[in-house]
């Protein structure tokens, strides 16, 4: 089976994390997701439960064979380059009969300057 896990900094303003957490249940409504992942998860690297290596954990538990992480980061820190990999390195050898790929991290993509340019118009 399938699992998208998130990953996730952390906060440690409790309403910051509490977002993180509606983001991913607004991914999980979506059907196209749904239909590829049919488990989908929040891991934080910090400042908040379930950590990565707990997410994984569910996740295994409850039936998944493959996990696609996507890191929730807009660049590439130490976290994205180093501590993100080597969390699913060490996942990989706990749990050697699942799957585990990490996809880019959200900086990458060119719609965020689309969104960047969007929000400048948003005034508060």
């Amino acid at each position: 089976m399938n699992a998208l896990l998130v990953l996730v900094h952390g906060s440690p303003r409790p309403v910051a994390n509490n977002t993180m957490f509606e983001v991913v249940e607004t991914l999980k409504k979506r059907p196209e997701v749904r239909e590829r992942f049919p488990l989908t998860a929040v891991g934080f690297m910090e400042c908040n439960e379930p950590d990565i290596p707990g997410a994984i954990a569910n996740l295994v538990g409850d039936g998944a064979t493959a996990i696609t992480a996507v890191p929730y980061f807009l660049h590439t820190g130490t976290h994205v380059c180093e501590d993100l990999p080597t969390l699913l390195e060490e996942a990989q050898t706990a749990y050697p009969h699942v799957s585990f790929r990490m996809g880019d991290y959200l900086g990458l993509s060119p719609r965020m300057a689309s969104l960047l340019g969007e929000r400048a118009n948003v005034v508060r």
